[in-house]
């Protein structure tokens, strides 16, 4: 950022947040989804179908990329009469679209200055993403309307625990968006008073971050007796999968907040909140339509707000699972709810036999463990996992808490499986800031990939 515009920002920061921070285009999503409260279901999915009609249309007359790829399916948008036609429409994944290049981009946008970005690599393979201001603000406006449920309004101060960014700089001050953003990869026990100091001093009472992030955060609280100095009312979590030990670790040091998970992708497609009440994680039906792959349980999703790269059943590699609850409550306008998203397509292990695990089950294998602040589990071969544990604690004590660990493992792998592990301080994230918290290197065949 130049300085011309460095300074701008400082003054235009002292305004108040409505009219400089958002636009027109923010207030118009966020009324079409408030809308929703007054809707009944019929009405949403009446809204829904002709959001993904009026998507389908769009991006088969604007893209080389649709067109193409619709006529040589035989699949025209005017074959679209209801939900059931939509199976008619052929899978995209980013393989597709990182291959079709500019292709995908609409027309009426490809000669305009975009913004351009990229998905975190996560699964290994960046994706050059295109978006503009507009898309930008249709975002932010889903994710203040699901963050409305603990209490958080747009503008109000949040304290950021999220991607690493360069430099030796302990936090970054951004007074223009409301955000204090805290370096993770420089926390720690030195220098978490004087954090927890300069966070107070904002009077910010909203943390947003991964869950490896806070989670790493909340066990600097704990282990420096800092609880209750800092009483945020929300802790809105983002971007990674959450276990039940992280929850437990951060329930501990803030006992008072309330938690929002938010669910979405760097290609905004779909957009879900986990329901603090158990329930599960709910889609917003007007930003996305939202598909269940029944083979896999893997997610496929149809964008409403991207019109720069629409993506149309584009496959999310992420894995739900799927129980009765896969229904929206009676008295909810959000759908579908799931029971719980568990990571990626690309984190599914696999026992001896080649039967497919979920990386959910990590969190079960370390539920309860006080020892272990982090961990990643790597399968090498379809009989050999190497378990990848960080701790600050003694060998002994760690060594006493791995034993129930490695059984729960054992029932899931079943004794076939052979257990190799690794001892270490700090287990490295990902460039984007993330923890993975799975690797498999082989495919279902044992092959290696």
């Amino acid at each position: 950022m130049s300085f011309t515009k460095e300074i701008a920002k400082q003054i235009l920061s002292y305004f108040p947040y409505r009219y400089i921070n958002v636009g027109k285009e923010f207030y118009v999503w966020l009324n079409k989804f408030e809308r929703m409260k007054t809707m009944t279901s019929e009405q949403i999915r009446e809204a829904q179908f002709q959001s993904f009609v009026n998507m389908v249309t769009y991006a088969y007359q604007e893209t080389t990329f649709y067109q193409q790829l619709y006529d040589a399916h035989g699949f025209h948008p005017g074959q679209l009469k209801d939900f059931s036609d939509i199976r008619r429409i052929p899978l995209i994944n980013k393989q597709m679209v990182k291959a079709c290049g500019r292709d995908i981009i609409a027309d009426r946008h490809k000669h305009k200055r975009l913004l351009i970005g990229a998905t975190s690599g996560s699964t290994g393979k960046s994706l050059t993403l295109y978006s503009n201001r507009a898309i930008n603000q249709r975002e932010w406006a889903a994710t203040c309307f699901m963050w409305q449920d603990v209490g958080y309004r747009p503008g109000d101060g949040r304290v950021e625990l999220r991607g690493l960014f360069a430099g030796e700089e302990e936090y970054k001050m951004d007074p223009y968006h409301r955000v204090l953003r805290v370096n993770v990869s420089r926390l720690s026990h030195y220098n978490i008073e004087m954090i927890m100091k300069r966070i107070l001093e904002t009077g910010y009472e909203f943390i947003h971050g991964y869950p490896s992030s806070v989670s790493l955060f909340s066990r600097l609280v704990l282990e420096n007796n800092l609880v209750n100095h800092y009483r945020p009312k929300a802790i809105m979590l983002a971007s990674e999968t959450v276990y039940d030990y992280q929850i437990d670790t951060i329930r501990k040091a803030f006992p008072v907040a309330k938690l929002n998970m938010h669910y979405g992708q760097s290609e905004k497609v779909v957009t879900a909140c986990w329901d603090v009440d158990g329930i599960g994680y709910s889609f917003n039906p007007l930003y996305g339509y939202t598909e269940i792959d029944p083979d896999t349980n893997a997610l496929i999703g149809t964008s409403f707000i991207n019109d720069v790269t629409p993506f149309i059943r584009y496959e999310l590699m992420d894995v739900a699972t799927v129980t009765d609850t896969s229904i929206h409550p009676a008295d909810s306008y959000l759908l579908p709810t799931i029971r719980s998203i568990d990571g990626r397509v690309s984190e599914i292990m696999y026992r001896p036999s080649g039967d497919m695990v979920s990386s959910a089950l990590v969190a079960i294998a370390l539920r309860g463990t006080a020892s272990v602040t982090a961990c990643k589990l790597i399968q090498h071969q379809l009989n050999e996992i190497e378990m990848v544990v960080e701790t600050t604690r003694s060998e002994k004590e760690l060594m006493d808490e791995i034993k129930p660990i490695l059984k729960r493992l054992q029932v899931i792998f079943t004794n076939e499986m052979s257990f190799k592990i690794t001892l270490v301080t700090h287990i490295p994230k990902e460039p984007s800031g993330k923890l993975k918290t799975v690797e498999v290197l082989i495919d279902r065949e044992g092959v290696p990939v």
